[in-house]
């Protein structure tokens, strides 16, 4: 990924780390019945934000002094929709669940 400049490398921790996780979750799902099975977890966060890091210390201020890097605010800014829209998703859920108890139609 030499050929995205900076971000390159950033882009292709995360693709790679996702595709641990993915891994990782199968697994767990596939031994959902295996006694002593322990769960375990890739942190993408933890990981990527190693990556960002790493990159954004690389980065030599412009003449006026200014380090920021587009594209890894842009990436974060899609990172934090994707979360904000998951958590708005999930309180939705629970409240169509919460009004079904309620009004007794979820039996």
């Amino acid at each position: 990924m030499d050929s995205l400049g900076d971000i390159g490398r950033v882009l292709q921790t995360a693709l790679d780390t996702a595709a641990t996780r993915h891994r990782v979750i199968g697994a767990n799902i596939a031994n959902v019945s295996t006694p002593g099975y322990k769960s375990k977890q890739v942190r993408f966060d933890a990981e990527l934000g190693r990556a960002v890091e790493e990159e954004r210390e690389g980065v030599a201020p412009r003449e006026d002094g200014n380090t920021v890097m587009m594209e890894l605010e842009s990436a974060e800014m899609k990172k934090n929709q994707v979360a904000y829209d998951v958590v708005l998703m999930t309180l939705g859920q629970r409240m169509r669940l919460v009004r079904s108890a309620i009004s007794g139609r979820g039996q």
